[in-house]
C-alpha cells in the first residue's frame, strides 16, 4: 500500500506559477471542491496564524470594504470643503464689489482671507500703473516694467496658480521681512488687458498648500480681483 508521503514524493514537482496557471483556466475548481476552501490554510498576516481560505477571503473583503468606506468618507468631506470655500468667495467677491476706493479693496481682501480662509500673510503685487495718485497705492503697485516681474512669469504666462513653497527672492518680493515666516504657500495670478500680477497667500503650515492640489476656486479668486481692480489701473 503506498503511503501519502510516497505518493508525494512521486508526484512531479510544480512551480506556485503552475498552480496559477491551472486556476485561471479552471475557475470552477473551487466550486467543485468546497472542502478544499476549508481544508487548505495561508498564513495570515496580522494574527500570524493558519487561517483557511474561505477566512482569508472573508478578510480581504472586510479589509477593501473598509477601505472603500475610507475613501467614500474622504470624498464627501472633501466635497463638503469645496462647497463652503465656494460660498465663502462668493461672499467675499460681493464684499469687493461694495468697496470704494484701492485702499478699501486690499484691506477688505486680506481682512477676509486671513479671517474666513485661515491666511497668515496676504500679499497683491500688481505689475501696472495706478490711475489716481494715492500713497498707499505705491505698496500694492511695483509698477508696470518692474524688474521682479520676471520672477513670475511662468506662473502669469500659464495663468494658473502654483501652490508650495515659493522660490526665495519671490518670498522676499512679496512679503519682506515676513516672508521668512512662511512654510507653504499659493500664488495666484491677476490679469487685465495690459497689466498683470500676482495674489499670494502664506501659511505657517508647510502642508497648507502642496504642490498638486486643486486650484479651481483659487483661480476663480483671481478672477474676481482681476475684474474688480480694473477700473483703478491705468490703460495705455
Amino acid at each position: 500500500m503506498t503511503t501519502p508521503k510516497e505518493a508525494n514524493q512521486r508526484m512531479p514537482a510544480i512551480s506556485a506559477g503552475d498552480v496559477a496557471d491551472f486556476l485561471g483556466k479552471n475557475p470552477g475548481f473551487f466550486s467543485d471542491h468546497p472542502d478544499l476552501l476549508i481544508e487548505i490554510e495561508v498564513p495570515h498576516a496580522k494574527s500570524g496564524k493558519a487561517i483557511s481560505l474561505v477566512e482569508r477571503q472573508v478578510s480581504v473583503l472586510r479589509e477593501q470594504n473598509q477601505q472603500i468606506r475610507k475613501q467614500l468618507h474622504e470624498l464627501i468631506e472633501i466635497a463638503r470643503q469645496n462647497e463652503e470655500l465656494a460660498r465663502r468667495l462668493h461672499h467675499l467677491a460681493l464684499t469687493l464689489m461694495d468697496a470704494a476706493e484701492p485702499k478699501e479693496i486690499f484691506t477688505t481682501l486680506y481682512d477676509n482671507l486671513k479671517k474666513n480662509f485661515h491666511a497668515d500673510r496676504v500679499a497683491v503685487r500688481l505689475f501696472a500703473e495706478p490711475s489716481f495718485i494715492d500713497t498707499y497705492a505705491g505698496v500694492e503697485f511695483a509698477g508696470k516694467n518692474a524688474k521682479e516681474k520676471t520672477l513670475f512669469k511662468t506662473i502669469i504666462d500659464k495663468r494658473e496658480p502654483l501652490c508650495g513653497r515659493m522660490k526665495h527672492q519671490q518670498q522676499a518680493f512679496l512679503f519682506g521681512n515676513d516672508g521668512n515666516e512662511i512654510a507653504s504657500s499659493v500664488m495666484v495670478p491677476l490679469h487685465g488687458p495690459e497689466w498683470s500680477g500676482i495674489l499670494s497667500i502664506g501659511s505657517f503650515d508647510p502642508q497648507r498648500f502642496q504642490p498638486g492640489m486643486g486650484v479651481e476656486l483659487l483661480a476663480n479668486m483671481g478672477e474676481v480681483l482681476s475684474f474688480i481692480l480694473k477700473p483703478w489701473i491705468a490703460e495705455p
